[in-house]
């Protein structure tokens, strides 16, 4: 029977420990509760003044300038009436013969340029032979 004292002693030893550990830690949850209502109290406050601030900001801008983009419109405009008063240009044709291009840049020019002297130069040479075969055939 000691040993079931002895035990039961024991065991009402760790329960007390055990609810007195569980009020220390409900009492530092009910602190820490505590500071977070105190904290939340405050940020509802600042949100509270911001919100008054803000409320009372009013912002009055200025009028726009707009005297520079009057003046850009209004020569641009007086550039185009000039153009369209003094009329169009008479467009001029020239037909010339170039052996060389003015644009020394183009390549395309010289492969042209050598298609046309060949296929003149085959041209000729027909024609020299067309004659020689008609005047065979003539005579």
């Amino acid at each position: 029977m000691q040993m079931d004292e002895i035990t039961l002693t024991e065991m009402l030893k760790e329960i007390f420990e055990h609810n007195k550990q569980v009020q220390e830690f409900i009492e530092k949850q009910q602190e820490k509760d505590k500071i977070i209502n105190a904290y939340q109290q405050q940020t509802e406050l600042l949100i509270e003044s911001f919100n008054t601030k803000f409320s009372n900001i009013k912002v009055d801008a200025p009028k726009p300038d707009i005297s520079s983009v009057n003046q850009a419109l209004t020569n641009g405009l007086q550039v185009i009436n000039q153009t369209i008063a003094k009329g169009p240009k008479p467009v001029e044709r020239v037909f010339r013969l170039t052996l060389f291009p003015e644009q020394v840049r183009n390549a395309e020019y010289y492969g042209i340029m050598l298609t046309r002297l060949i296929l003149g130069v085959l041209g000729i040479m027909a024609l020299i032979l067309g004659y020689m075969l008609l005047n065979k055939m003539i005579r």
